[in-house]
């Protein structure tokens, strides 16, 4: 391979269509292995890169899946960093849940550029703190849903307020 691919891993083919398309490879580094450390991972543990299924380009190796996810967006969908960021997807939970979904994919669908879904670019959505992981196969055309973390969470009930001030319990039982 001509990029330091994953140790002992094959070349993936490039896609037939050459179309630029997201994948992340990952792997367990162990010690002999030829792998740099990095600042968030010293010990070398979990390594990843993003690899276009198109044309065969490798992004640098990470100890982040999500820098590897972003790299390869950067690649395949230059541009993806401006893109609208949008309410979360809902979940597919009970018998309302589809008509929501059909309802934010199709706003996803106006927001974004034409064919843009159609060649697997990715959506933006706003998440919590907790929910930072890059989703494959969430956005409307199987790409990725990219998390983009909400500083403020306005939109959860009450977020942004502080609570009332409660009245002071001056004895238990008086």
């Amino acid at each position: 391979m001509s990029v330091d691919a994953a140790p002992g891993t094959a070349d993936p083919a490039p896609s037939p269509t050459g179309q630029c398309v997201v994948a992340v490879l990952s792997w367990s580094h162990n010690p002999p292995m030829p792998n740099p450390p990095t600042v968030r991972d010293p010990e070398r543990h979990l390594r990843y890169r993003s690899f276009c299924d198109g044309c065969g380009h490798a992004g640098p190796i990470r100890s982040g899946e999500g820098e590897a996810v972003e790299d390869g967006h950067d690649h395949a969908f230059p541009g993806w960093r401006g893109m609208p960021v949008l309410v979360h997807c809902p979940y597919n939970i009970d018998s309302s849940s589809k008509k929501k979904i059909a309802k934010w994919e199709a706003d996803a669908r106006r927001a974004y550029p034409e064919g843009w879904f159609e060649r697997g670019g990715p959506v933006l959505e706003w998440r919590g703190s907790a929910g930072t992981r890059h989703v494959p196969g969430r956005a409307p055309g199987g790409g990725y849903a990219m998390a983009v973390v909400r500083p403020d969470r306005p939109d959860r009930p009450g977020a942004g307020r502080r609570p009332a001030e409660q009245p002071v319990q001056t004895s238990l039982f008086g």
